[in-house]
């Protein structure tokens, strides 16, 4: 599912501004793209070597223990779950009014702009919210693989086409030109020199790009560059499994880290440090004078004169969470038929649908879960304040990194034929270790990333963690009980 997309590079900017002062957006995103790559090299060669459905859970139970693999497989299925939640937040709150917006000034149309103002409430924010889910569960659910797959394709190549112009538009834009075409944009109304005098009135202070607030937005560039690992939890369902993960993952990941890395500068090119800052900063207080979230899609037509060129960008930003929501979605089914299979879960939601061909129980489940999250995420500061994804994966990703280690000497058996030879696996988990400590500690350490390790934060980590600890106890003596082990069933049978 990764990508060049004019969302992550928006996201990049969009998330870093209101939360790091001082940070060099691009460098940021590319540091957390070398964390990226080691990791990366550990998933390629473990999709080549067990190509079978829920990917990391099962690398870490087949190396090293089956509970510690349903440990590490139910916190990153939660992950996926929240961030599916995120989409369908996300589009209402932020991309559906700066997309209207943006179509309100390209089309002088006063009406669509105050319409793209108005999505403030968190009535209208769950309803849209709820809507998306359930249409992206449709998507999924009412067509068989083969006609997803198409749809998905046709949305990718929407998506990227569009990103290649929003680069192009701003990769020839100066932070002048930019200046003069925000003030066409809004007649005047609107000003580069505006928007920061009226920041500093309001007590904004603009901080310099600094190191070290370029180092603390590194987890923003790993959470960016998450995407190379979606493929290979279908990798069981990829018939050339060795050439089809080299594109799905390390191919995917080099692309959009070239081309996400050269979107992000050509963005602060144009609109510049200062512009960026203040503008996040008046957001925040409630008196941007657009009435939206400054994501730099809202400024496009003030960089591209073209109607149309500038719509097509506006509505591949549109689109972008469809595509990105119903590929969570498909990950997050896929660790659930993981879990079924291996009855560590009940069995019945391994099912796959006769007509569908898909694991339609799985699919009800993940997007249930999905509409609650959703909730809570709107009426709430519970999931926003206390549940940061990145640390989860840092987390996972060490002890990935450590099966990556033991892999090739604990299980000689199914490391005949290794991708890159003895060594190759184990370098890679030992850099994977390094990358994911440092972006663990600063995203427990540091308040402005995301949730820091307080009580709340902590206490919902333990939840998380913890409940895989209990479905797994409860299972295995509900199964000890009919006179089977399921950890010696775990190690015998594979998801496929």
């Amino acid at each position: 599912m990764t990508g060049p997309c004019l969302f992550g590079i928006s996201s990049q900017v969009g998330y870093v501004a209101p939360n790091g002062p001082g940070a060099d957006y691009a460098v940021s995103a590319l540091y957390g793209l070398l964390f990226m790559i080691p990791l990366a090299f550990v998933y390629y060669i473990f999709s080549v070597q067990m190509p079978r459905s829920g990917g990391d859970y099962i690398w870490l139970g087949r190396t090293i223990n089956p509970i510690l693999g349903f440990v590490g497989g139910w916190a990153m299925f939660i992950s996926f779950i929240a961030l599916l939640a995120s989409a369908s937040v996300t589009e209402p709150a932020v991309v559906i009014p700066d997309v209207a917006v943006a179509w309100g000034y390209i089309w002088n149309n006063p009406g669509l702009i105050a319409w793209g103002q108005s999505f403030a409430s968190s009535t209208t924010n769950l309803f849209l919210g709820t809507l998306f889910t359930i249409f992206i569960g449709i998507l999924i659910i009412s067509f068989g693989p083969r006609i997803y797959s198409r749809i998905m394709v046709v949305l990718a190549a929407i998506i990227f086409l569009a990103t290649f112009i929003f680069i192009g538009a701003l990769a020839a834009a100066t932070n002048a030109s930019f200046a003069a075409g925000l003030s066409s944009m809004t007649n005047g109304a609107v000003t580069m020199d505006g928007v920061i005098s009226q920041a500093q009135q309001a007590g904004f202070a603009y901080v310099p790009v600094n190191p070290t607030g370029t180092a603390f937005a590194i987890p923003f560039g790993v959470l960016l560059f998450n995407g190379f690992n979606y493929s290979v939890y279908v990798s069981g369902e990829v018939k050339n499994v060795r050439r089809g993960m080299l594109w799905g993952v390390l191919a995917a990941l080099a692309v959009s880290g070239i081309f996400d890395i050269a979107g992000i500068y050509a963005v602060m090119n144009a609109q510049g440090y200062p512009f960026t800052q203040a503008a996040f900063a008046l957001f925040g207080a409630g008196k941007f004078p657009l009435g939206v979230s400054p994501w730099t899609p809202l400024f496009i037509p003030a960089v591209l004169n073209n109607p149309y060129l500038s719509s097509f960008v506006e509505f591949g930003f549109l689109l972008f969470n469809f595509w990105w929501a119903a590929g969570l979605a498909l990950v997050a089914t896929r660790y659930v038929f993981a879990f079924s299979f291996d009855r560590v879960l009940p069995t019945f939601f391994a099912d796959i649908n006769d007509s569908l061909h898909i694991p339609l129980k799985a699919t009800v489940l993940t997007f249930l879960l999905g509409a609650i999250l959703t909730y809570i995420a709107i009426y709430t500061t519970y999931i926003g304040q206390l549940l940061n994804v990145v640390t989860i994966w840092s987390i996972v990703w060490i002890l990935i990194g450590i099966s990556a280690i033991v892999f090739p000497f604990w299980r000689r058996d199914m490391a005949q034929g290794l991708v890159g030879g003895r060594w190759l696996l184990p370098i890679c988990g030992v850099a994977t270790i390094m990358g994911m400590a440092i972006t663990f500690y600063w995203s427990i350490t540091i308040p402005a990333i995301g949730a820091s390790l307080n009580l709340g934060s902590s206490s919902l980590l333990a939840v998380i963690f913890g409940s895989a600890v209990v479905i797994y106890i409860v299972r295995y003596f509900y199964f000890k009980s009919k006179g089977l082990d399921l950890v010696q069933i775990q190690r015998m049978i594979p998801p496929e």
